[in-house]
């Protein structure tokens, strides 16, 4: 079957019509005619898969990775385009969320489109032969994709897995299932995470793998982690076991299993633009909501009089209260626990800005529901995930209005958007104002 591609929905698949039916399918840019064989006809839809491209965009370029598919499959497309696409998945989904016609949204494009990723995470198929470093196939769980190198993250990255691939040729270490390769964009240095099942499989990469790696003077440190347990136990296996990112003045101590901004360069664009909307209000007290590191506590620490940083997983706070040594910021306390739990304590810290960095499964219905009751006058929302973000935004309305929504390329040439909302209470509690 031959389809015109209108668009690119969000999270990535190119929409087309046939006979009045909207058919999905797996690549496509706007305006091309392409071949697709359908896999499943669903009730209101066709989910397709493209054989062939039979008349190209102009803005469809070659993809530089093999594994493009898996990685970042917007390799296929100008830069310019991408941003456009991202522009219009935004504007679209919060347009329909919240009932009512918005202008374009701004995305704000990442610095580099190559380079960027601090973290990639490759399984070790051990089963071939010989064994190889892999992505898995785009919705499936078996199939694997060679990984020789890929164009997401650094050349000294890149020479790790290529010394990898070389290494376990010649053996076989079926319970290390995954490794993870961290790199800090401050320091340059190199922490590698091997992910394995059993105590055993971590002391043959200590003994086969790691003393070759070490070689390497930007790898500082090598962690085990044993999984398929309730809580995943870490264990080192040489040298350090954190790297350290500065991010402005701010130095982020984090370990193998915190998580970190993949593209810390954006992570100061949204500083900056949060700090666009600060600047009336300061000094402020703030609330950082699913803190992690202590991320935006830390890195507004110069505007806020107080700051109350909630944040449930145990390894985040290790390393945050660390954080807070490094940095030796005094005026900042842990709640140690679920945002939700802590919202008694919350309200009653009276904040003048909140600033809200949920999972991509979005915030906790009765955290927003206790927000709306009692609003506090500004909130900062940063997501992962635009379908869950729109889905908040409509219930934190009509408390608050929405002052601003602006898309950040955190993730080019993938699917993925990160976006901060600005939201200011209609009834706002003026606790914190200014000293005149």
């Amino acid at each position: 079957m031959q389809v015109r591609i209108e668009k690119v929905v969000y999270p990535g698949k190119a929409l087309a019509r046939s006979e009045g039916k909207i058919i999905f399918t797996d690549e496509g840019l706007p305006t091309e005619l392409v071949e697709v064989e359908v896999l499943k006809d669903k009730k209101n839809y066709l989910e397709a898969r493209t054989l062939k491209v039979i008349e190209s965009s102009a803005s469809r370029q070659n993809p530089v990775c093999s594994h493009y598919q898996a990685c970042s499959p917007y390799q296929v497309m100008t830069y310019d385009l991408e941003l456009k696409i991202k522009s219009e998945q935004l504007t679209e989904i919060f347009s329909c969320a919240l009932h009512r016609e918005l202008t374009p949204l701004k995305v704000i494009p990442s610095p580099a489109t190559t380079g960027y990723r601090n973290k990639i995470k490759l399984s070790l198929s051990w089963d071939s032969r010989p064994p190889f470093l892999a992505y898995h196939e785009p919705g499936s769980i078996e199939s694997l994709l060679p990984v020789e190198s890929c164009v997401l993250v650094s050349d000294k990255v890149n020479a790790i897995i290529f010394s990898l691939n070389n290494l376990i040729k010649g053996i076989a270490l079926p319970a290390v299932r995954h490794l993870e390769i961290r790199q800090s964009f401050w320091t340059k240095e190199i922490l590698l995470v091997f992910l394995a099942e059993d105590e055993e499989g971590l002391e043959k990469v200590a003994e086969l793998l790691v003393p070759t790696l070490a070689l390497d003077p930007l790898v500082i440190g090598a962690v085990g982690v044993l999984e398929n347990r309730k809580k995943p136990k870490f264990v080192r296996l040489y040298g350090r076991d954190y790297l350290e990112e500065k991010i402005g003045q701010t130095i982020f101590r984090y370990g193998a299993g915190s998580f970190f901004q993949v593209n810390p360069p954006m992570l100061e664009k949204v500083i900056a633009k949060i700090k666009e909307h600060l600047k009336p209000l300061t000094p402020v007290k703030l609330v950082d909501l699913y803190a992690g590191l202590g991320t935006f506590g830390l890195l507004l620490a110069e505007e806020a009089s107080e700051i109350l940083a909630v944040e449930s997983d145990p390894n985040n706070i290790f390393y945050l209260k660390k954080n807070l040594r490094l940095n030796r910021v005094q005026h900042l306390t842990v709640a140690e626990g679920r945002s939700e739990d802590w919202i008694e304590e919350v309200l009653a810290f009276k904040p003048g800005v909140i600033v809200i960095d949920p999972p991509r499964k979005g915030m906790a219905a009765e955290l927003i529901k206790s927000l709306k009751q009692q609003p506090a006058p500004l909130l900062f929302y940063l997501s992962c995930n635009p379908t869950t973000l729109a889905r908040d935004l409509k219930l934190f309305l009509p408390e608050y209005e929405l002052v601003e929504i602006t898309g950040f390329d955190f993730f080019p040439r993938t699917p993925h958007i990160e976006t901060l909302a600005v939201l200011r209470a209609r009834k706002p509690v003026y606790w914190n104002l200014p000293a005149s």
